[in-house]
């Protein structure tokens, strides 16, 4: 039994080590290691290494710390082994970009082409550097609108972001501390923190405006705007302020959200288990498409939402607010919690 355990174990190694890049490729980049500096040109300079990386399907030349975490659509993986690095073939500028100089971090968001440019995919990203080395990986790339569970939109994501990333000269810039407040109370079950929503709050889902035609066709083709409900998802082990940049009024929050996708007409929606009189309506409709006997549906099943939420705040108010989902099974979690 131990000498077919041995051998089971050999061939596991020789398995991995096949699959992985050659070993002459793993070699870390040097030319950062000696300062501790995090402007936003190095953070902006370090994003687009990895995304250049990412095309050139070479993740070893980056400055990977000695030991780093690394996820892909919430799955651990060493880069060599995650699909991003073998499929995109094309990746510009981030669209959206977020910078926090004090903890090291950032957030990238960008559409990328893996060989058809007529169906391109949403990347995001989360950094976290130390001694300019990186230390943290988190990757979500959504294709078509059942990653996220509603919207999504590749097409819009330049315009749409574009506003955000050249807001007003003359704005009122929140404090870290407004902007940590800001994150926290996004998941939590109570907040002392007040929210004002701005008159332009620019409200996306994975790239896209969010437009709710109703589930008898009877609703708005207007785009939703921003809220801030009281009936909204929580998630007491929420990570806030994952990403704080108070020069461009962004913060990035992820909440874990189980909740329930449902038939939306002749597509699917997930709805958020702690949003009850949602899903009350949904399956009360559901009766009566059953009842009516002429229409096929998904059957309403179980799901988790893993979150990278992004917020803008400046002028003491919310301007803009990006609700980034990936759909996993039931009863999930993170890797990073």
């Amino acid at each position: 039994m131990r000498h077919m355990f041995m051998k089971a174990a050999a061939v596991l190694v020789l398995a991995v080590a096949g699959s992985a890049l050659p070993a002459g490729n793993v070699v870390r980049s040097e030319s950062c290691r000696s300062t501790s500096d995090c402007s936003r040109e190095f953070l902006t300079s370090l994003v687009t290494q990895i995304l250049d990386s990412v095309v050139a399907h070479d993740p070893y030349s980056l400055p990977l710390a000695t030991v780093y975490k690394a996820t892909e659509n919430s799955h651990p993986a060493a880069l060599g082994m995650m699909t991003l690095w073998r499929t995109v073939t094309k990746a510009g500028a981030p669209s959206l970009l977020a910078l926090d100089t004090t903890n090291c971090t950032a957030y990238f968001a960008l559409a990328i082409s893996e060989g058809n440019d007529a169906t391109e995919a949403v990347l995001r990203g989360r950094i976290a550097v130390v001694d300019q080395q990186i230390t943290e990986l988190e990757l979500f790339i959504n294709r078509n609108r059942g990653d996220h569970g509603f919207t999504f939109s590749a097409d819009e994501v330049l315009s749409n972001y574009e506003p955000l990333m050249n807001p007003p000269a003359n704005r009122t810039k929140p404090s870290r501390e407004t902007l940590w407040a800001l994150s926290q109370s996004l998941f939590a079950a109570e907040s002392n923190f007040s929210v004002t929503l701005g008159d332009d709050c620019l409200f996306t889902e994975s790239g896209g405006k969010v437009v709710d035609t109703g589930l008898y066709g009877n609703g708005s083709s207007t785009p939703l705007g921003c809220v801030w409900p009281d009936d909204h998802p929580i998630d007491v082990n929420a990570r806030v302020g994952l990403v704080i940049d108070e020069e461009l009024g962004f913060v990035v929050t992820s909440g874990i959200i189980p909740g329930t996708v449902y038939p939306y007409q002749n597509v699917s929606a997930f709805i958020p288990n702690d949003m009850t009189a949602a899903q009350e309506a949904q399956d009360a409709w559901i009766e009566e498409m059953t009842a009516l006997g002429n229409w096929t549906m998904l059957s309403p099943t179980g799901a988790t939402g893993d979150t990278l939420e992004v917020l803008q705040y400046y002028d003491n108010a919310l301007q803009a607010m990006q609700i980034n989902v990936y759909l996993s099974g039931p009863n999930m979690t993170s890797p990073w919690l």
